[in-house]
């Protein structure tokens, strides 16, 4: 852990001088430099860290709310079962935090407005849940 810990130290430093930028757009999916957590919170994978994120929500040019993807089978109130073009996925709703668009790579798909209001609703029933 300790030598994936120096390798992402080595990687946020380019992620942070990255200046040729993509824009944000809330319901697409796309690449995520997510880099090495602590704990349980979710790690990206391969050689700059990343995974497919969901930018639910663009709070500025700069900053936007995520919610990571994995492709295991998960169930629970804490993942959404998402199926965009016979392709199948989970989106991680209890992982979800702010990033900036310095992290944000290719862009792999975009959901449809429906798509995205059943996942804002299933994220707003686990927040909002005792």
């Amino acid at each position: 852990m300790e030598g994936d810990l120096n390798e992402w130290n080595e990687v946020k430093k380019i992620t942070n001088k990255r200046t040729n930028l993509p824009g944000i757009r809330a319901g697409e999916i796309r690449w995520c430099r997510l880099g090495i957590n602590i704990g349980k919170e979710q790690i990206g994978k391969g050689e700059t860290f990343k995974r497919p994120v969901l930018i639910l929500k663009k709070f500025s040019g700069d900053v936007f709310f995520g919610l990571p993807l994995t492709s295991k089978a998960r169930t629970g109130d804490w993942y959404f079962e998402l199926t965009h073009k016979e392709r199948y996925g989970y989106v991680m709703l209890n992982q979800g935090r702010v990033l900036d668009r310095k992290r944000l790579e290719d862009k792999i798909v975009e959901l449809g407005e429906r798509e995205i209001d059943n996942i804002k609703r299933a994220y707003c029933r686990l927040i909002m849940s005792p």
